[in-house]
C-alpha cells in the first residue's frame, strides 16, 4: 500500500471513529494515526533501496548510530532506545549484522559484563556506499517542505515527544 493510499484509509474512516468511540478526541487519533502512516511510509521508501544487500531500514539504522557513536561504539540497551526496538528485536538485527561482518561485539573494556557494538570497515563502507541514495529517498520525501516548514515541523514534533514521554510515564504508573 502507499503512502497516500494509507492517508485516503485513515481520512476515509474518520466518520466512523467519531461515531465508534466518541469519548477518544478525534483529532488526536487522527494525528496519531497520521504518524503511524509516516512511520510506515519510511520504511516503505528506505527497505527497497537496502533489500538487495540484505537489510532493513532498521538495520541500516542501527549501523549509522554504531557508526556515530565513534570507535567506543554502543551498547545494545542504547540501540534499542535510539532505534525504537525491543531488547529481542535488537538482538535479531545485530546477530545478522554481525553475520554480514558489518559490526563487532566486543566487550566494555570498562565493565566485562558488558558488550559494546562497534562498525567494522565493511560496516562503515557499507553506510557510506547507500547514503547517496538514501538521502535522495529521504529529500524526496520531505520535499514538499521549505527550510522553514522543516523547522516548523522538527519543533512541533518535540512538542508532541515531549507529551508522549509524558502520557507514558503517566501509562507506568497507571498500569
Amino acid at each position: 500500500m502507499k503512502t497516500n493510499d494509507r492517508v485516503r484509509a485513515v481520512d476515509a474512516s474518520v466518520p466512523n471513529w467519531e461515531t465508534s468511540v466518541p469519548e477518544m478526541p478525534l483529532q488526536d487519533v487522527l494525528l496519531m494515526r497520521l504518524l503511524r502512516v509516516a512511520s510506515q511510509g519510511i520504511t516503505a521508501c528506505i527497505d527497497p533501496l537496502l533489500r538487495s544487500v540484505g537489510l532493513t531500514e532498521s538495520s541500516y539504522h542501527t549501523l549509522v548510530i554504531t557508526l556515530a557513536a565513534g570507535a567506543e561504539g554502543s551498547t545494545p540497551g542504547s540501540l534499542c532506545v535510539q532505534v525504537g526496538h525491543a531488547p529481542a528485536n535488537m538482538t535479531r538485527i545485530l546477530d545478522l549484522l554481525r553475520k554480514q561482518k558489518l559490526v563487532a561485539i566486543k566487550l566494555d573494556t570498562h565493565d566485562a559484563r558488558r558488550r559494546r557494538i562497534v562498525i567494522t570497515p565493511s560496516g562503515r563502507a557499507l553506510v557510506s556506499r547507500y547514503a547517496a541514495k538514501l538521502s535522495l529517498a529521504i529529500s524526496t520525501a520531505l520535499g514538499g517542505l521549505s527550510v522553514a516548514d522543516k523547522r516548523s515541523f522538527e519543533h512541533l514534533l518535540r512538542k508532541v515527544f515531549a507529551s508522549m514521554d509524558a502520557a507514558e510515564r503517566m501509562a507506568v504508573t497507571s498500569a
